[in-house]
Formats: structure tokens, C-alpha cells, sequence
């Protein structure tokens, strides 16, 4: 019976969600009516009995008359709302009228106006503001008359009067005013409340996509473009309007503004990966297309890259017969020879000119561009290392070798004869020849630097000048900015140096392995697993800190974070053709993400496994958190949009607080293995453990407990409710296939797993 009365006054939480006015206007007004009839049905009996008792037959005739025409307009009001709602209105009038012109108690017959006083509330409920604006006006008409308080002539020759008329009529008001109204009102008020929220939920959803795009196009540092399905351009970041000559809002066509420079038989050319194409406004600028990822909205992100000084050098090298490829030898940034390729030019220089007495070496470090990258954004770094390296370029003598090496690393080698400058001298005199300042749009930047340098009168190749240059570059700093190689304090760095440029080979010829460490419920069934990043030199292993900490060191992280990635996705890949459905997620330090060629490799790689944002998860120590939160935050934000999973690691060692919390775009929380240890003697240990879980639980995350080593820590995890668990307990790290058995044996008896109780690929070990 009740779930009847709720779907016919459109109750249901269906019916409460439904935002159209013609439902919440056919609720409010079955609400209303309904209501009125079953709350006065007492006073119409009771009226009516009285009534038959003194032959006031009439008042029985009224009574009913109104009675009935509610009930018409209630089954008249599916059909018809507005007509329902008019022909209430038209009662309302009726029955105000009546009291006042049928009462021969002029103080009663007052009454009457009140109810001509609901009239504006009511036609606000079903009509145009016109309508009750209207009304509002003619309500003057009995306000002048109370205000005139005179009573009507005698129009009519009968009475509605009765014994207890005095308490019909209050009893009208009040349920009428008091119930009727009020009910109606909150009915309106909660669609109004829910619609609300509904409008909150999608200017939140807005917002976080307007985020994501902003990040893809104003802070990627390259030409962006979002285009439809047909080819037209939807909008343009500031560097792409600027190459293709168009507005941002112009909304042209891509073949309007490109043409491939090789023939595509399939009209959209824009789809393709890494297609030349020339500007039509200015025929001389080559650029690189490519085919970013498509849009849940089916629209496509596309880059653009500037490669007319590649091309140019590539054209260079043909007539030299040189038949290396030009986008391994040449930095795309700066057009200057890459680490590899200087050191073979510097080699054919130091064999082929016997003549160099002298070679000079120096390694240039600039020291503040990660600090303009995090004020102007990472355009604006790239913008100072181009205008650096082509005004060092300027400045230097044509025998000059210049290249750069890496990040914010440039290496120049020089041909001197002996002569009274020692080196210290020579490295100052390089120094001086340095740029000064940088003006870039309205900034004008000052720039200081770090020199590395040492000086040969042997043979000692290129790759030894460097290997020099870059052990004294680590003695460097603000108070000692140029520090020449001393072979005697030099050995431990030499070493250090040597393992480091073992490990960058390594990870160019992909002999890192990942390692899997199994992840597992209560129960100790497996859900999933980490994945420890690891690298065998020399037959020794060599331990993830070491590692890591020289990659992060001598700026290769993200070739290391890149590689992680790509083994990560090599075993999903192999997982996905046998149906496991176990994600991955993989360490990474933070900084990668902040570099634009990994955060867009990530999406590229996403875009070409459109699984891979369900099974991949995005691990980042919660260190990192704090120290990057402004920017990291933003690409993170843009990831979860996306549609990755993130997770924060080693919970409860960093500095996060409350509120960046739950700022934060995460999903996962993983308890630092030094809590798990505690378990179960250290009782302060064990309450961090029980709150950090709450709050989880409240915040809807996901938690992993670290360390897991005993029978007594599972149970008591278990017990407390932690849904994933890893440590030596369920086994040790091991290569993938040595866990192809145990989870052929597992798998049929599994459903797929949620992508946030993801697997790990910890860089660091």
C-alpha cells in the first residue's frame, strides 16, 4: 500500500533523481490535493451531518460539489497537468468567494481572503512568473477591501453558516497552510536539493576534465591540438595557433592547415603516428605528427613538433654521406649533437688531428632550470635551453665542439696550444663567454652555472675526457662553481661514475629484469603482485638503492622509469592474451611524471593498450607528494581523469598532511613495512595501523600492508581488516614465469580483479 502511494505521488528514489518538471510538478501537485482531501475529509463529513440535521441542504450540495471537482482534477491531472493546475486554482478562487460572500459574519466571512492570499504560492508551482505576478496584482483587490473593512452587501438570499463554522473554517486554514502547502513546498525543495547536488557532482567532473585537458595542452611543452572525429579543429594550445598560423577559436580543418608530406590514401592523415607534414602558411616549417589518444568524448589529442632543424641538419649529413639516422645523432630541443653522437665527432677529432696538442673538456651544468620550470612552466625551460645553447653556439670558435649530454647538461671540447693560461684560467675564460642573462617573451633571466673541466696532453679518448669532466662537475657547487679533475681524489667518484655508466648502457640495451613479489588477501589467495626492478652487473646484483640512486643522480631516471614501464607492459601484454587480469603498478620517483616526453609516452602508450589504464597502477612515495605537491599534483589529477589508478607508497614515512591527503588523486594507500614489524608487541605501533585504516576506509581507499614475514602478523592484519597483504611470508621476489603455474592453477577460480588492488613495479626496490 505504501509503495503504491509513493509511485502514484512520485516518491520513488527514481522519481526524487528525475529533475523534469513535469514529474516534480505532477508530485507536487497530487501532494497538495491528495492531502487537502484526505485531511478535511473529517470536516466534510462532519460539516455535512450538522448541515442534514438543520435542513441546510445547500451546504451539502457546496461541500460536495468542491469535493468532487478535487477528485476530477486528481484523475484529470495525469493527462493534463495544466488544466488540473488551473482548475485548482479556479477552486481555490471559489471557495475564498463563497466563505466571503455566504457568511453573514463579516469577521468569518474575512476568511475567505486568506485563501486568496495562497493563490501567487500556487500558481508559482505549476505556471509562468507572469502568471503569479498576476495574481500577486489582483490579491490587491482584497487587501483594499480589508483594509476598507466594511461588509458586502447582501447579494444572495441563503447562508452557509453553521454551528460550528467558526471551527470548519480555521480547520480549512490550518490544514491547508500549515500541511497541504508546507508538503508540497519540501517536495520541490528536495528535487531543488538534489538537482543541486547533481549540478555540484558535474561542475566537479568539469572541472577535474578542464584540468586534464589544460594540462595536456598549456603545460606538456608541445604544440597540441584537440580535434573531432572529422578533422576540425576544437581548440589549439598558444605554440600550435603559432606554427599553424590559425586563432584559437578559428575552428578550421587540419587539411586546411597541414599537408603530409608523403601521400595518405586514408583522408585522415591525423590519426597516423610520427607523419611529416608542412604548414600551409609558411611552407619552409616541417613538423612531426602524432596521434596522442582519443578522448572518452571520441575526440582525438594530437602533437605537433617542430623537426625544420632537424630536416635540415638530416639534408646536411646526406650530402656528407653520412647515412646515420639524424633523430639519433641530433637533440630535438637544441640541434645539438646527442651524448653519443658528440663523443664518436669528439673521437674522429682527437684521431684525425694529431695537431692538438692540448684537448680541453668541460661539462656545463645550468643550475636553476628545474626552478623556472616550476614557476613558468616547462615551455619556458625549454625556451632557455634553446636561446642558451644557440648563443653559446654563436659564441664559440668554429673548431668549437658543442653537444648536449643530458637534461641541463652540455659538453664542449676545445683545441688549445700550450700557452700561459693554465686551466683554471681557460675554464674562467669559457665561463665569461657564457651567457649572462636570457630574455624570454617578457622575462629576463639570470643564469649561473656549474663547470666541470679537465685537460689531456695523451690519448685518452672521449668517452675518458667526459667520464673526468663529470666526476669533477660533483664537486661543484654555488661557493666552488668550477672544479677541475684531480686524478688523485678521484677514484671512489671514477667508480661511482663507471657503475653509472654501466647501468645507462644497461638500461639502453633492456638487461633489466622486473622480479615479481606476490600480493594476497586474508586468505592467502594472490590478487595480485609487486614487481621489484632488478640489475645483475658483472655477476653480482646490485642492490635497487644503489641503482636508483645513481640514475636519479646522473639524470637518467626516467630512461629507467621508461624501461620499468615498458617491462611492465611487456608482462600485462602476456597476461592479457591468457586472460589474467592482474594490474601492475609500477614505482615511480615523481619527477618522471613531471618530465613532458614520459608523461606523454604514458598516455601514448595508453592510447595504443586501451586496457592499460585498468590494469596499470601509478605508485609514488608519499615524500613526493609533499615536495612536488603544486606540480605533481596537477599531472597526477590529469592521470586519475584519465583514468589510472594511483596509489601513495610507504604511507606514514613522508610529510604529508590531512588535507593534501585528500587532495590527493589516490586510490591505494600502502603501510610502510616498519609498522607491520611492530605487530604485535608494539602497542602504539598497532593503534597508527587501526586509525590509519579508518581513515582510509572513510576517504574509500584501498590498503596494502608491507613486510608481512609471519603467521601472527597475517592473522592479525586479517583481523583488523586489511584487504591486501605482501611480504616474505607468500614468497620471495621471483621472474614472472616462475608464478605461471601457481596462477594457471589459481585463475579459473578467480573473477577479474579491481585495478585498485593493483600489482607494484617498485624501481626502487
Amino acid at each position: 500500500m505504501l509503495r503504491a502511494l509513493r509511485q502514484y505521488l512520485k516518491l520513488t528514489p527514481a522519481d526524487l533523481a528525475t529533475a523534469s518538471p513535469d514529474n516534480w510538478q505532477l508530485s507536487v501537485f497530487r501532494i497538495m490535493v491528495l492531502s487537502g482531501l484526505l485531511l478535511v475529509l473529517v470536516i466534510c463529513l462532519h460539516s455535512s451531518w450538522q448541515a442534514w440535521q438543520i435542513g441546510a441542504y445547500h451546504i451539502i450540495a457546496i461541500t460536495s460539489g468542491f469535493y468532487l471537482a478535487l477528485l476530477l482534477l486528481l484523475r484529470r491531472s495525469r493527462a493534463s497537468l495544466s488544466f488540473s493546475a488551473a482548475g485548482f486554482l479556479l477552486l481555490v478562487i471559489c471557495a475564498g468567494l463563497a466563505i466571503l460572500l455566504f457568511n453573514p459574519d463579516f469577521e468569518m466571512a474575512k476568511l475567505g481572503i486568506v485563501f486568496l492570499y495562497a493563490l501567487p504560492t500556487i500558481a508559482l508551482m505549476f505556471f509562468p512568473l507572469k502568471v503569479m505576478v498576476g495574481l500577486m496584482l489582483l490579491n490587491f483587490i482584497p487587501f483594499a477591501f480589508l483594509l476598507y473593512n466594511q461588509p458586502l452587501p447582501r447579494l444572495f438570499d441563503f447562508s452557509i453558516t453553521l454551528p460550528q463554522t467558526h471551527a470548519y473554517l480555521h480547520g480549512l486554514i490550518f490544514l491547508f497552510f500549515n500541511l497541504c502547502l508546507p508538503l508540497a513546498s519540501a517536495r520541490i525543495i528536495r528535487t531543488i536539493q538534489r538537482h543541486s547536488t547533481g549540478l555540484q557532482q558535474a561542475n566537479k567532473q568539469l572541472s577535474q576534465s578542464h584540468d586534464f585537458y589544460a594540462e595536456l595542452f598549456e603545460n606538456n611543452g608541445e604544440a597540441t591540438l584537440l580535434c573531432a572525429g572529422n578533422g576540425r579543429i576544437i581548440k589549439a594550445n598558444t605554440k600550435a595557433c603559432q606554427w599553424l598560423g590559425i586563432n584559437a577559436d578559428s575552428h578550421c580543418y587540419l587539411s586546411q592547415v597541414l599537408v603530409p608530406e608523403q601521400d595518405c590514401s586514408d583522408n585522415a592523415f591525423w590519426l597516423a603516428q610520427d607523419l611529416p607534414c608542412i604548414a600551409r602558411n609558411q611552407p619552409g616549417r616541417h613538423l612531426q605528427l602524432k596521434h596522442m589518444v582519443r578522448t572518452r568524448q571520441h575526440h582525438h589529442v594530437l602533437q605537433l613538433q617542430d623537426v625544420t632543424a632537424m630536416v635540415e641538419l638530416k639534408q646536411q649529413l646526406d650530402q656528407q654521406h653520412q647515412h646515420q639516422h639524424v633523430w639519433q645523432l641530433y637533440d630535438r630541443l637544441t640541434c645539438l649533437p646527442k651524448a653519443d653522437f658528440f663523443r664518436q665527432q669528439a673521437d674522429e677529432r682527437l684521431h684525425d688531428q694529431p695537431g692538438w696538442p692540448l684537448r680541453f673538456c668541460v661539462i656545463i651544468r645550468l643550475c636553476h632550470i628545474k626552478t623556472l620550470n616550476q614557476q613558468y612552466g616547462y615551455e619556458f625551460g625549454s625556451q632557455v635551453l634553446q636561446q642558451f645553447a644557440s648563443q653559446l653556439r654563436q659564441s664559440l670558435r668554429p673548431d668549437a665542439l658543442l653537444g648536449r649530454l643530458r637534461g641541463v647538461k652540455f659538453a664542449l671540447l676545445l683545441p688549445i696550444q700550450p700557452e700561459p693560461l693554465s686551466p683554471a684560467q681557460q675554464a674562467e675564460l669559457i665561463h665569461q663567454q657564457l651567457p649572462d642573462t636570457l630574455v624570454i617573451g617578457a622575462q629576463q633571466i639570470q643564469l649561473r652555472y656549474q663547470l666541470g673541466y679537465c685537460l689531456s696532453e695523451g690519448h685518452a679518448d672521449a668517452a675518458t675526457l667526459l667520464e673526468q669532466c663529470e666526476i669533477a662537475l660533483e664537486q661543484a657547487d654555488n661557493n666552488l662553481p668550477m672544479v677541475q679533475f684531480a686524478p688523485e681524489q678521484a677514484a671512489e667518484l671514477q667508480q661511482t661514475y663507471a657503475l653509472a655508466n654501466a647501468l645507462q648502457d644497461a638500461i639502453r640495451q633492456r638487461q633489466l629484469a622486473l622480479h615479481l613479489q606476490p600480493k594476497v588477501n586474508g586468505e592467502g589467495q594472490i590478487k595480485a603482485f609487486e614487481a621489484l626492478c632488478r640489475w645483475q652487473h658483472q655477476d653480482k646484483w646490485i642492490a635497487p638503492d644503489l641503482f636508483v640512486a645513481l640514475a636519479a643522480q646522473h639524470g637518467f631516471m626516467k630512461a629507467l622509469s621508461q624501461l620499468v614501464l615498458d617491462l611492465a607492459i611487456d608482462i600485462l601484454a602476456q597476461w592479457q592474451e591468457r586472460r589474467w587480469f592482474y594490474p601492475i603498478a609500477i614505482n615511480l620517483a615523481g619527477p618522471e611524471l613531471l618530465d613532458d616526453s614520459f608523461f606523454a609516452y604514458l598516455l601514448a602508450q595508453s592510447a595504443h593498450y586501451p586496457w592499460l589504464t585498468k590494469r596499470l597502477q601509478l605508485e609514488i612515495t608519499e615524500t613526493h607528494f609533499a615536495t612536488q605537491q603544486p606540480a605533481l599534483h596537477t599531472r597526477l589529477r590529469a592521470l586519475s581523469q584519465y583514468g589510472f589508478s594511483i596509489a601513495i607508497d610507504d604511507f606514514g614515512t613522508g610529510h604529508a598532511s590531512l588535507s593534501q591527503l585528500v587532495d590527493m588523486p589516490a586510490d591505494t594507500l600502502k603501510i610502510d613495512r616498519r609498522f607491520v614489524a611492530a605487530i604485535p608487541h608494539h602497542r602504539q605501533q598497532v593503534k597508527v595501523l587501526h586509525t590509519t585504516l579508518q581513515l582510509a576506509r572513510a576517504l574509500n581507499l584501498t590498503t596494502v600492508a608491507e613486510g608481512v614475514e609471519n603467521d601472527i602478523q597475517r592473522k592479525f592484519l586479517a583481523k583488523l581488516g586489511f584487504p591486501l597483504l605482501q611480504g616474505y611470508l607468500f614468497g620471495r621476489p621471483a621472474p614472472a614465469e616462475h608464478w605461471h603455474a601457481r596462477l594457471e592453477q589459481q585463475q579459473p577460480l578467480l573473477p577479474e580483479v579491481s585495478r585498485l588492488s593493483g600489482v607494484e613495479s617498485d624501481v626502487a626496490g
